[in-house]
């Protein structure tokens, strides 16, 4: 009787460790996020981001900013810290995910990059050049926002979205499926547009 319950536990242990298992995770900061595509003679030329942060995450955010505890950021403070912050999100490409033709592109530098603090909420802004010229065959391009670790969750909705330069652009938000992420288990939305 022994040896059958032994037998037993040592099979529930080796099918508990063989079975694989689905990843769990859950964002801890959550931020709504809003886009401007800047044309110029019909080429891409820029992406302004604005993030805004969740009133919890702002507060959690400002404790680190504030360096002198007056519960403002003042520009100083943000002048200070800005290379670093700036730093960690160009190794992320900035957590925008642009496809063109199906192809990834990477971001590496960005332009007047201030944050914010008002209201009890974060406000990060911030310009990513892209420079991506019009072809003669219509070029598909898909641009989300997202955290592959997904500590934090971006939001961002069509109306968020603006187009300033080209009158004739159709945008929508459609499912990523190549740009899945979390060991493939979270499918973005992105903004999809032809130019």
């Amino acid at each position: 009787m022994r040896t059958t319950i032994s037998l037993l536990i040592i099979f529930c242990l080796c099918f508990s460790i063989s079975v694989p298992r689905i990843a769990q995770a859950h964002p801890h900061v959550f931020v709504d996020s809003a886009l401007k595509l800047r044309f110029e003679k019909n080429d891409l030329a820029a992406i302004d981001v604005i993030w805004t942060f969740d009133e919890m995450s702002s507060d959690m955010f400002l404790i680190d900013l504030d360096t002198n505890a007056d519960g403002t950021l003042s520009k100083t403070e943000w002048k200070k810290q800005r290379p670093d912050i700036e730093g960690y999100l160009s190794e992320q490409s900035f957590f925008v995910h642009v496809t063109l033709d199906g192809k990834r592109i990477h971001f590496a530098k960005l332009n007047n990059f201030t944050a914010s603090f008002a209201d009890g909420i974060l406000t990060y802004k911030m310009t990513i050049p892209v420079g991506i010229a019009q072809k003669a065959a219509p070029q598909k391009m898909q641009i989300a926002i997202f955290d592959p670790s997904y500590y934090t969750d971006f939001y961002t909705a069509l109306e968020a979205v603006s187009v300033n330069g080209n009158t004739n652009l159709q945008l929508s938000i459609d499912d990523a499926p190549e740009l899945a992420f979390y060991q493939g288990q979270i499918i973005p939305t992105a903004v999809t547009f032809e130019f």
